[in-house]
């Protein structure tokens, strides 16, 4: 073999090489970066499975998931339902019974439900009302008692979204009436409405959404902003501290230790220090954006050191690292497709159970999502 020859191969090796290399590099870069940009290795996060609807479920319209030991209780605006799953095995819900709207009872499109003992107190949005059920069977859950208002009264109850539960009182938000409703479930089969506070010029509870508790103090989280409440006296609320900084149209808080971590439609994400819960503090936060996937941030939760958010009209779930609570540094997003991850589409709720994320967009059924702490 000549030597021209010999040369135009190790030529034609070197480029083959060089070409390789650059192709590894290529698709490693749009690995990491994917195709909207961001962080879209998805490493930790893989779409697991689907709970689709079906005649023996209420999943048509999935809305928002409660959990109590190891089942699960999850709502739904369609078949206006309430339907428990055993959660034993995260990866394997297995479907226990399902309870819909019916001529006695006030379910029309169900949105959060809260626990006392054996008893579930679900609200009712479009019904303007709370009803109670005895789960202490859950395969057989009956409806007990209804939260509703007195006729000729002014409304506290319009439009009910987030409700919680401390001691023997639940605190209401009516997101139609700018207030806060609180009610005397000492006996579940006989409850009643005790006190109103509605919104005023002294006050941010226009279209209040989200209750939480820190000790003595009530936090209710809206369209304005944040209002905290002195509840030492259950029926008598005493606003503490308001602030309209970065939780503009407020939709979700959870707790984490001393930090509050709020995820809003309008101002995106927002860190809070809470170690005096009378005075928050406003630590950081991440502005919506589509590129950053949130865009109409609508819920979250937290596994460890991981802040878990989904967004309506970016479509995504965002991975937010909060081992520094002053430093959220988004880690990964993994967005929107038909096949692989069908119900991140309207991306409206999410809870954390074990290592899998649950997700729902007001579709018929729910998605699993499986976080890996380690890099895949």
């Amino acid at each position: 073999m000549s030597k021209k020859i010999i040369y135009a191969l190790i030529i034609i090796l070197v480029i083959i090489a060089g070409a390789a290399v650059f192709i590894r590099q290529f698709s490693g870069q749009q690995e990491e970066t994917g195709a909207n940009g961001g962080k879209e290795s998805n490493k930790h996060l893989s779409y697991f499975r689907s709970i689709n609807d079906d005649e023996t479920m209420a999943l048509a319209g999935t809305h928002e998931f409660w959990r109590k030991g190891n089942n699960l209780y999850i709502t739904s605006i369609k078949d206006h339902g309430l339907n428990v799953f055993d959660i034993s095995d995260p990866a394997n819900p297995k479907f226990i019974s399902a309870f819909s709207d019916d001529e006695k009872t006030l379910m029309k499109r169900g949105h959060s439900v809260m626990f006392s003992g054996n008893y579930a107190f679900v609200s009712a949005t479009g019904d303007n009302a709370i009803q109670v059920f005895d789960i202490s069977d859950p395969i057989k859950i009956s409806p007990v008692s209804i939260i509703k208002e007195k006729e000729g009264e002014k409304s506290c109850l319009k439009g009910l979204h987030g409700i919680g539960i401390k001691g023997n009182y639940l605190y209401a938000a009516g997101t139609g009436d700018n207030s806060v409703c609180i009610a005397d479930i000492s006996d579940p089969k006989n409850p009643r409405l005790v006190k109103t506070i509605f919104d005023s010029g002294e006050l941010v509870l226009r279209g209040p959404h989200s209750i939480h508790f820190i000790e003595n103090y009530l936090y209710v989280l809206g369209d304005e902003g944040l209002q905290v409440f002195d509840i030492s006296e259950p029926t008598n609320p005493k606003p503490v501290f308001l602030t309209t900084e970065g939780v503009k149209g407020g939709h979700d808080l959870k707790q984490k230790g001393n930090y509050l971590y709020t995820v809003g439609y309008q101002d995106g994400l927002s860190v809070f220090n809470v170690t005096n819960p009378k005075e928050p503090v406003r630590i950081a936060g991440i502005s919506p954006a589509e590129e950053s996937g949130l865009y109409f941030a609508s819920d979250g939760d937290i596994i460890g050191n991981y802040w878990f958010v989904v967004s309506e009209k970016s479509n995504s779930l965002i991975m937010v690292d909060i081992s520094s609570p002053s430093n959220p540094t988004i880690k990964e997003i993994l967005r929107f497709d038909e096949e692989k991850t069908p119900f991140l589409y309207n991306g409206h709720t999410i809870r954390a159970i074990g290592n899998y994320l649950y997700v729902a967009g007001l579709q018929d059924g729910f998605g699993i999502i499986k976080f890996s702490e380690t890099v895949k």
